[in-house]
């Protein structure tokens, strides 16, 4: 077989590079209906605002540490809007985000024995990617997870808690969250979660079937629904049936029996199996893409945005992102528009949400404030088809840290808009050196519709370019 000169082997793998830039073609996402951002919308609040006052009155009084961190506004999202990605269960939740503190703190401590402590950017970076690439080998791929990493990398006060910091708020947190999202989400008559508790069984047809026509719990109560049950209980009636005159036990019709049926059924979920874990080489990828970006990100604010124009740029959201663009780089909610919108909708929300409150004289009021920003954000970024976890962080981080109020605008701009602009920009360049990838998938909502250009063939580039 012909050869190419390296010359010419290296004007084709760049070009086959390059022609990813253009994105992989993928279609756009159904917008969902109002009625389910009003779930999501009350969902989110229930969560966010319980976290709140048990971080007020429980668990600071009590242990001094803090429970309600912005990796739970991440969480919020993926919990009451995006239910059914495997990122979203609650295996993934609570051993994703444990796996990120517990990284986080191992890296903090050996930095910190080292001499190297202060080293902010660098432990950032390396607790992100590190979490990024335990939760792939555990089939627990969670992005607060990385957002919780973060948070204990970058947050000098919290290093003193040490291994308390991944009891709590890592996995108390993240269990409390967990339990609201069951209790919530499974009063809608179109959500089941969890799907799956732990990843093993796939779901057969027919368990698909009944949980998609299983009715809402608030409907039987609205319409009386009367169901009646066959048991064996000495209690029961006797009721002749058919011709042959055969006896049935069946219990005296009773409305609130369903109810409990049907809504404490779908907390079994339907049963799933977790996406395959990927391959070293690309775990690799998703190391060094993850530490690169973060690293980028991180020595733009301590050297630039930082000292000389009072900006951040490396925040909790960005541990989230980054776990999203690197280690599931496929998914809807990963893609560009997905990222820059979705999380510049976070941090607009969380400036609007807050400036009302302080008109109002309401700002005392930290978590109600926290949770109205978090589900006012899903609740936009679900009619705007731009649902972005890290978005909520930004939303939340934002009304809890009184720092970041006093960036006002700007809190928009950067970190919300100018950091998801720079982690696209590190997907896009590091994604696309594996061969196994193409980031983004879309640029806008729809590329599908756009006119196929001809794609050549390697094997062919290399034949012409002789």
């Amino acid at each position: 077989r012909p050869q190419l000169s390296p010359s010419r082997a290296m004007l084709a793998a760049l070009g086959a590079y390059f022609g990813k830039f253009a994105g992989g073609g993928a279609g756009a996402t159904p917008k969902p209906p109002l009625a389910h951002s009003a779930w999501s919308f009350l969902g989110a609040f229930t969560g966010i605002f319980v976290l709140g006052q048990l971080h007020a009155h429980v668990v600071v009084p009590g242990i001094h540490t803090p429970l309600l961190v912005a990796a739970f506004g991440a969480m919020a999202v993926l919990l009451f809007s995006a239910i059914k990605a495997p990122v979203a269960q609650p295996y993934n939740t609570i051993c994703g985000n444990i796996v990120g503190a517990l990284v986080g703190v191992y890296v903090v401590s050996i930095m910190e024995a080292i001499g190297y402590g202060d080293c902010f950017w660098f432990s950032g970076a390396l607790s992100v990617s590190l979490t990024i690439v335990a939760q792939e080998h555990l089939d627990a791929v969670h992005p607060p997870g990385g957002a919780t990493a973060l948070i204990f990398a970058l947050t000098k006060p919290l290093h003193k808690e040490h291994f308390l910091f991944v009891l709590c708020p890592a996995a108390t947190g993240a269990i409390i969250m967990v339990a609201i999202a069951v209790i919530v989400n499974n009063l809608a008559a179109e959500r089941t979660y969890p799907q799956w508790w732990w990843p093993k069984a796939t779901p057969s047809p027919a368990d698909v079937a009944t949980q998609a026509a299983m009715p809402s719990p608030m409907s039987i109560v609205m319409e009386g629904e009367c169901m009646q049950r066959e048991v064996s209980r000495s209690t029961v009636e006797t009721v002749e049936t058919g011709d042959t005159g055969e006896t049935t036990e069946q219990e005296p019709c009773d409305a609130l029996n369903p109810v409990y049926e049907c809504y404490l059924d779908k907390f079994a979920g339907v049963g799933g199996q977790a996406p395959p874990k990927p391959s070293l080489s690309e775990s690799f990828f998703s190391f060094m893409g993850s530490f690169t970006g973060m690293a980028v990100l991180g020595l733009v604010d301590t050297y630039v945005l930082g000292p000389q124009y009072d900006m951040k740029v490396e925040v909790a959201a960005f541990g989230a992102m980054s776990v999203l663009i690197f280690s599931t780089s496929k998914a809807p909610l990963a893609q560009p528009t997905n990222a820059i919108l979705g999380n510049t909708i976070g941090g607009a929300v969380a400036v609007i949400v807050v400036a009302c409150m302080q008109y109002l004289g309401l700002l005392e009021h930290t978590y109600t404030c926290a949770a109205l920003s978090v589900a006012l954000t899903i609740a936009v970024q679900e009619q705007t088809n731009t649902v972005h976890p890290p978005g909520g962080a930004t939303a939340l981080l934002y009304t809890i840290t009184p720092p970041m109020q006093a960036l006002h605008q700007k809190f928009i701009f950067a970190p919300a808009f100018l950091g998801t602009v720079i982690m696209v920009g590190m997907g896009v360049v590091m994604n696309n050196l594996s061969p196994a990838r193409t980031y983004p998938q879309r640029w806008l909502f729809d590329d599908s519709k756009k006119e196929a250009e001809p794609q050549v063939d390697p094997r062919r580039l290399r034949i012409l370019s002789l």
